[in-house]
């Protein structure tokens, strides 16, 4: 009955979690829009909606302050309190090293341009598709530089998410029993369906089943917060510059050589190159 329960805690976080993010969205446009309403009518709606559309990194912020706030408390209360804080930082920390991140780096590196390989495919299976996607990015604000930005875009939503999907659902299907293949394949299949978009959502699943592999490869929800960061760094401020700066032939030789370096960072941090080995006696928290 009790590992029952669990499989419900991680059905309840992702409906919350689409219930705080997407209605949280909406709330926010029309206490907006009926502000407007009272304080200057038509004109300040629109004047409104201008500001809005002109600062997407904020409405992201906003969108993103609640759901934070809410699951990191949750994650707090149901796998922190008990053990304390610092026992909790020394498990999640206790096996990263610099060769850790190097190869985490690499990895986001890598993963960022084999799913230019993925997203050409789709173009050429649904061009439909793909052309709504990129309509979807270019009015997202996402490269529209500063350090709103970067809150928006490199800081919360690999927190806040990572705390999602990695630290509460994944762990509470874990203690419902699941093995781990099944529970992390789970957790990225309604990580792509949070995205609400079936070019993203293709994706970010795979991306998930990565990043819920790092989470128990590394015993820390650390390391796939800080790749989920990288890959949305190199995913905006790096392929812009790419498309800026290099021709197309050089661009081609990265994306298919990202191929080969993907299987090899994965195989290096699979067998623990320039990892911190477990103590005697130590066990998987």
């Amino acid at each position: 009955m009790k590992k029952t329960t669990y499989y419900w805690m991680a059905v309840l976080v992702f409906v919350i979690t689409m219930a705080l993010l997407y209605g949280g969205a909406i709330i926010i446009s029309l206490g907006a829009a009926v502000g407007g309403a009272v304080i200057g009518g038509s004109r300040a709606i629109e004047m409104i909606e201008r500001f809005m559309i002109e600062n997407m990194n904020l409405l992201s912020c906003l969108i993103y302050i609640v759901p934070g706030a809410v699951f990191l408390t949750w994650y707090y209360f149901s796998f922190v309190e008990k053990r304390g804080i610092g026992q909790t930082l020394y498990s999640h920390t206790r096996r990263l090293t610099p060769a850790c991140f190097g190869w985490v780096v690499l990895l986001g590196f890598a993963v960022q341009h084999v799913i230019s390989l993925l997203m050409a495919a789709i173009y050429i299976v649904m061009p439909s598709a793909m052309d709504q996607y990129t309509e979807m990015i270019d009015s997202s604000g996402v490269t529209e530089y500063s350090i709103l930005w970067a809150v928006a875009t490199v800081i919360l939503p690999p927190v806040v998410e990572e705390t999602i999907f990695r630290g509460l659902i994944l762990q509470y299907l874990g203690r419902a029993g699941a093995r781990f293949v099944v529970a992390n394949l789970i957790q990225a299949v309604l990580f792509g369906m949070f995205h609400m978009n079936f070019v993203q959502g293709i994706y970010t699943a795979l991306l998930g089943f990565l990043l819920g592999w790092l989470a128990y490869r590394y015993d820390s929800i650390l390391v796939p917060m800080l790749l989920h960061a990288i890959f949305n760094l190199f995913g905006t401020v790096l392929v812009d510059l790419e498309s800026r700066f290099l021709p197309d032939v050089v661009l081609t030789l990265i994306i298919l050589a990202s191929v080969p370096l993907l299987i090899v960072t994965i195989l290096m941090i699979h067998f623990g190159v320039g990892e911190k080995k477990k103590k005697i006696g130590e066990v998987r928290q």
